[in-house]
């Protein structure tokens, strides 16, 4: 019983340490839901470890994608700030990203506003 004890105590901590390596995206500006009254001039992404965020997309509630600008950086980093190159219309937008953790595992996700 008291191996059998310490196994799983083992592998708790095996598990809590793998599960905790992994990093997610901690805050956005402007955040998930906002509804902005000015157009941002600027994405800022913060992740809760390093990341080497690899793609970010802006698109547009009609179909359309927004340059920004964005170049991959090998240089891990917790929090990055993406220039919108140009004004944005009154809509609602969608931004998608693609980062490599620092464990080397692939996280993505994306984050909506809009802009009255």
């Amino acid at each position: 019983m008291k191996n059998i004890l310490k196994l799983a105590f083992g592998t708790a901590l095996f598990f809590s340490a793998w599960a905790s390596a992994h990093a997610d995206l901690t805050s956005s500006s402007p955040k998930d839901g906002a509804t902005l009254s000015q157009p941002p001039t600027e994405i800022t992404m913060s992740f809760s470890g390093d990341v080497r965020l690899a793609k970010v997309m802006l698109h547009s509630d009609d179909g359309k994608m927004h340059p920004l600008d964005f170049s991959m950086n090998m240089t891990p980093k917790v929090a990055y700030e993406i220039a919108v190159k140009n004004k944005l219309a009154p809509r609602g937008y969608t931004v998608y990203w693609t980062a490599m953790g620092g464990d080397s595992h692939k996280i993505s996700g994306d984050f909506s506003f809009e802009v009255k």
